[in-house]
């Protein structure tokens, strides 16, 4: 089969002062095995780090574009990469993660074999600043031991009961763009900014199936600088506004579902006072139940 045989991927990645980190990412594009990707980069960057390495040493090659932006567009720089992208199929890579090199070409074989596939994911493997291997946090522990396809709704619920984005960062999953309807990191009409890979997961989850591979497909790179470092913590409230609205969506069907998530997230904020509204909201709804 030629390149065109396969349906054309689009690697998404919304660029920010890392040019480093960025060539590692892109580098580990190039070498995927899958042989029909486009590399669409869109760059919020404060200088022109990015921009320099990228004349340098990508400007040549026709399957990269690359776009600077004029002024800073935080989460619109994700949807313009969205926009910009020409592919079938979609995968985010943060520009200081990697993806293995059988990456694409092993999520594309689940969405070419099985139908209703709506999110595949995997086991990321976690890695420090300088790209060496370190143990699972708890969110990135293997979840299972065998590669399996299951109902989206059931992996949602695991993630929203135990409060813990066990499906991964966007670097981790690889999905079909038409089945993203609202822009990514919007669900039930609320743009989500800490959250916006949860809230796009939710969104894919509640149409179809999903994939785990048990392989490490990506790596993440856990260092200081890390964006949601910065975010400001009372934005960790928007599991809660998330595990209210996916009930509207299907998700926590169950009570007892519902009341494990909502405990799961009392246990983590309890004790600071910033979340003190929404422990007295976790209350208010678990004695209506």
């Amino acid at each position: 089969m030629n390149r065109e045989s396969y349906p054309l991927v689009s690697v998404l990645i919304p660029a920010y002062n890392r040019p480093d980190t960025l060539k590692i990412a892109i580098d580990s594009i190039l070498d995927q095995t899958y042989p029909n990707i486009e590399i669409i980069i869109c760059d919020d960057s404060s200088d022109d780090r990015v921009s320099e390495m990228m004349d340098s040493s990508y400007s040549h090659l026709p399957q990269i574009r690359y776009f600077k932006n004029e002024q800073n567009l935080f989460i619109g720089n994700w949807h313009k990469c969205f926009d910009l992208s020409s592919g079938e199929y979609i995968n985010y890579l943060m520009d200081d993660d990697v993806f293995h090199r059988e990456k694409i070409a092993t999520m594309m074989s689940y969405f070419l074999r099985f139908e209703n596939i709506t999110l595949a994911t995997s086991y990321r493997q976690t890695i420090d600043a300088n790209g060496e291997h370190i143990p699972p946090i708890y969110a990135t522990q293997r979840l299972y031991r065998e590669d399996r396809v299951m109902d989206g709704k059931m992996l949602g619920n695991y993630a929203l009961s135990h409060c813990l984005n066990v499906i991964g960062e966007p670097t981790t999953v690889l999905f079909r763009k038409k089945d993203l309807i609202d822009r990514y990191g919007f669900y039930q009409g609320k743009q989500y900014v800490l959250l916006n890979d949860m809230a796009a997961w939710l969104s894919l989850l509640s149409k179809g199936r999903a994939v785990y591979i048990t392989d490490a497909m990506s790596y993440f790179r856990l260092h200081p600088n890390q964006n949601n470092e910065t975010l400001g913590a009372n934005l960790f409230s928007e599991w809660l506004d998330l595990m209210i609205a996916s009930r509207e969506d299907g998700f926590l069907d169950r009570d007892d579902l519902y009341q494990m998530a909502l405990r799961s997230y009392r246990d983590r904020v309890g004790g600071y006072p910033a979340y003190a509204k929404d422990i007295d909201r976790i209350d208010t709804i678990l004695a209506s139940l």
